[in-house]
């Protein structure tokens, strides 16, 4: 078996290839062009191992490689560091690193989605981005009728709002600048909106989605971002495995007789642990028992210890949830 370790550019790769002696068999650097990619698998000896690590371009590189090899891996970028050299960093290091831990047996992996899941998380990513730009133009908007001494309260996302705003008596410019404001938050509104037809329409005929909506605090977007980052919950074990996935489960450090208990740790599922920190008020203040016990925590550890427990509070029945598939 020999092993192959990508360091994964825009524009190059750079390919090491090691035999499971752990000897050199060739190091080069490659275009990205999917031509010249697919000459320089038929050169790698078989059979081979490969893995690249999870730079936000792997896609296309991943989808080649599994038509060569049925080994392949997406290194945790995260973890790799710990095997870094911290005083020399290059191309070439970076891949011999990569295909010297495959070959030791020791790579710090992540499950690699499926294409559809890719698909639907670039969908939802789509629609998070979309709310942002939209959100960002209205604080502008805002930000530029307080200079003005002009009212700003209210909820600029409803199009009855953006109406009222009364531009009598401006000067041209600041028209101007206001109906571009307008112009752009109608435009995103009307985006978003057919981005949530398409997200509903996939949600409909997916058993474990219909089951989410079940759950206080999760519509068909959140659903369906908790269970595109989940992948398959049969990959937990356990739902402390989950909840340290999502990035739920603070640090812990122990040695001795001292244990300490950090800040959340950062190796996580960003969009995850944030869509839950975000509907959790919502499965709160579904039933009394989950109330009380966000009161009681935010009484003696403050309001974001408690919002973090109740979160997970959440993520125990989603877990349930997929994995009874009830």
């Amino acid at each position: 078996m020999n092993y192959v370790g990508i360091d994964l550019h825009k524009e190059t790769s750079w390919f090491y290839v090691l035999n499971d002696k752990g000897q050199k068999l060739d190091s080069k650097n490659v275009s990205n062009k999917i031509t010249e990619l697919k000459k320089y698998f038929e050169t790698i000896p078989k059979p081979f191992q490969l893995a690249v690590e999870t730079t936000y371009n792997w896609y296309f590189m991943i989808d080649l490689a599994q038509e060569y090899t049925e080994h392949v891996y997406l290194a945790n970028s995260y973890e790799l560091k710990a095997f870094a050299k911290r005083n020399k960093k290059t191309d070439k290091i970076d891949a011999q690193l990569i295909a010297s831990i495959l070959q030791k047996g020791f790579l710090p992996s992540v499950t690699i989605a499926n294409k559809h899941t890719r698909e639907i998380r670039e969908l939802l990513s789509c629609r998070i981005k979309l709310v942002s730009d939209r959100s960002r133009n209205i604080y502008r908007l805002k930000n530029l009728l307080d200079k003005i001494g002009r009212i700003s309260t209210g909820d600029f996302t409803i199009l009855a709002n953006l109406k009222k705003i009364n531009t009598n008596s401006l000067p041209s410019n600041y028209k101007i600048v206001i109906e571009q404001y307008k112009d752009i938050i109608i435009f995103l509104k009307k985006e978003i909106y057919k981005l949530d037809k398409e997200i509903a329409i996939i949600a409909q005929y997916d058993t474990d989605i219909c089951n989410l909506l079940s759950i206080p605090g999760l519509g068909n977007f959140s659903a369906l971002l908790v269970k595109s980052e989940i992948i398959d919950i049969k990959r937990f074990k356990s739902f402390n495995r989950l909840c340290a996935y999502a990035g739920l489960a603070p640090r812990v450090s122990a040695s001795a007789n001292k244990i300490h208990h950090g800040p959340l740790n950062k190796n996580r599922r960003k969009h995850l642990q944030w869509i839950l920190l975000e509907v959790c008020f919502h499965f709160i203040k579904s039933e009394k028992k989950y109330y009380d016990k966000y009161l009681s925590i935010r009484q003696r550890k403050g309001h974001n210890t408690a919002k973090v427990a109740l979160a997970r509070e959440m993520l125990k029945v989603i877990y349930a949830v997929l994995k009874e598939r009830r």
